[in-house]
C-alpha cells in the first residue's frame, strides 16, 4: 500500500469508528493539518466523504464548523438483537444514519433455527422498504443475551434464552442469514452504539450497565470493547450479593440478578399489587407516587449499587451509564444506587464517576450497536471505493 493510500484509510477508520468530525478533530490520525486537508479533499473527491454542516451550538458565536462523515451510499449496516419475548433489528448507512428499526414480539421458546429464519425476513422486509437489497449490506450485526465463549463459539449457560445455551449463534447465522456477520454480547453492542452516537462519545474508558432479563455490562477499555479471556467479561448480574439468597439460573446463590432484574422486581410485588406487573408498569406507578413500587425500585437500585462498587474498585472507568428496561426508572433507581455505590467504592481522593443514564433507546440501543460493529470492523467488512 503507498502512503497516499495509507494516509486515506487512517481518516477512514477513523471515521468509521467515529461518525462525523472536523478536519481539527481527525488530527488523532496523526496526520499533519496539511496532509488531513490533501487527503480529505481526495476522498471527498472520490465520492468516499462528504461534508455537512456541525448542528447548530447556540452557546458558540459564528459560523458552525463543517463536519465530515464518510457517504452514506458506501453500503448498508444491519443490526439484530434477539431478546426476550421479541426480536429487533435496525439498518444504518455508513454515514451512521439511522435509516429504519423494526421489530416482532416472538415466545422465549423459539428455537434459534426458527428465529432466525424470522430475522432474515425482517432484514428483506426493511430492505424492500428501504428499496434496497441483499447486496447492499456490507454486514450484520447478531446481538444475543448472555456471554459467548471465546474458545468455542457457544453461548454460555448464564444465557437468559435457554434454547440459545450451547448454540454456536455465529454459525448458526451464517447459515441462516446469509449475509457477512459478526456475533456478539447485547451489553457489549450497547456500550458500542453509547460510545459511537450517545453519553460515551470522546471517552476511553466506560462501563455500560444493561438492564434486561439479566444485567449485564459492556466494557470499553482503552477505547476498546473488552469481553475478556473467555469471552464472559462483564455478567454483573452473577455477582453475589447474599449467598444465602435465592438460587439463580446459573447455579448460584444470591446473584445481582436474582434481587434486582425485571422480573424479581416484579415478583415482589405480585402479593401487595395482587396482579402480574410489568417493569415498565411498575416504573409508571413509582412516578406517579406508588410507595410499593418506588421501593423495589429503589432496592434494586442498592443491590446494583453493591455490585457496581466492586466493578469501580477493579476497573476504575470514567463514566458508568445506565441503559435497558431499568433506565426509565431514572433518579428512583440511579439515587439509592449511587450513594450504596458510594459506601463501598474506593475513592482514593478522588470523586466518583457520574453513574447516568444512557442517551439512546432502550427499544434500539443494541440494534444501534451491532450495525456500529459492522461499521468499525474495516477487515471484515471493507467499503466498496474506499
Amino acid at each position: 500500500m503507498s502512503q497516499r493510500a495509507a494516509n486515506r484509510a487512517r481518516v477512514v477508520s477513523v471515521l468509521r469508528e467515529r461518525g462525523a468530525q472536523s478536519r481539527r478533530e481527525l488530527a488523532v490520525t496523526g496526520l499533519s493539518r496539511s496532509t488531513v486537508r490533501s487527503v480529505v479533499d481526495e476522498l471527498i473527491e472520490a465520492g468516499t466523504v462528504r461534508e455537512r454542516p456541525a448542528p447548530k451550538d447556540n452557546r458558540s458565536a459564528g459560523r458552525p464548523a463543517t463536519l465530515l462523515t464518510l457517504s452514506g451510499d458506501l453500503g448498508l449496516a444491519a443490526g439484530v438483537e434477539i431478546a426476550n419475548g421479541v426480536i429487533r433489528a435496525a439498518i444504518c448507512d455508513t454515514s451512521q444514519e439511522l435509516l429504519l428499526h423494526d421489530s416482532e414480539p416472538m415466545d422465549d421458546r423459539t428455537t434459534p433455527e426458527a428465529a432466525l429464519e424470522r430475522v432474515s425476513a425482517l432484514l428483506d422486509g426493511m430492505l424492500h422498504r428501504l428499496g434496497a437489497s441483499r447486496g447492499d449490506v456490507i454486514g450484520v450485526g447478531v446481538a444475543v443475551p448472555g456471554p459467548i465463549q471465546r474458545n468455542t463459539g457457544l453461548n454460555g449457560r448464564a444465557t437468559t434464552l435457554k434454547p440459545w445455551v450451547n448454540v454456536n449463534a455465529a454459525t448458526l447465522s451464517a447459515k441462516l442469514l446469509r449475509l457477512p456477520l459478526t456475533v456478539g454480547n447485547d451489553a457489549n453492542f450497547a456500550a458500542l452504539a453509547e460510545l459511537t452516537w450517545g453519553a460515551a462519545r470522546g471517552l476511553r474508558d466506560v462501563a455500560y450497565v444493561y438492564t434486561a432479563s439479566g444485567i449485564g455490562v459492556g466494557f470499553i477499555l482503552n477505547g476498546a470493547l473488552y469481553a475478556g479471556a473467555n469471552g464472559t467479561a462483564g455478567e454483573l448480574g452473577h455477582t453475589t450479593i447474599d449467598e444465602n439468597g435465592e438460587v439463580c439460573a446459573c447455579g448460584g446463590r444470591g446473584c445481582l440478578n436474582t434481587l434486582a432484574n425485571a422480573d424479581s422486581i416484579t415478583q415482589k410485588l405480585r402479593r401487595s399489587h395482587r396482579d402480574r406487573l410489568t417493569i415498565a408498569e411498575v416504573i409508571t406507578m413509582a412516578q406517579e407516587g406508588d410507595v410499593g413500587c418506588r421501593r423495589v425500585i429503589a432496592d434494586a437500585g442498592r443491590h446494583i449499587g453493591l455490585a457496581a462498587a466492586n466493578m469501580y474498585n477493579l476497573l476504575d472507568p470514567e463514566l458508568i451509564v445506565l441503559g435497558g428496561n431499568l433506565a426509565p426508572a431514572g433518579e428512583i433507581l440511579l439515587g439509592p444506587l449511587r450513594e450504596s455505590m458510594a459506601r463501598r467504592a474506593i475513592h482514593a481522593g478522588e470523586v466518583l464517576p457520574p453513574f447516568i443514564v444512557g442517551e439512546l433507546d432502550e427499544h434500539t440501543v443494541v440494534v444501534l450497536g451491532a450495525a456500529a460493529a459492522v461499521l468499525r470492523d474495516a477487515e471484515a467488512f471493507p467499503l466498496p471505493h474506499v
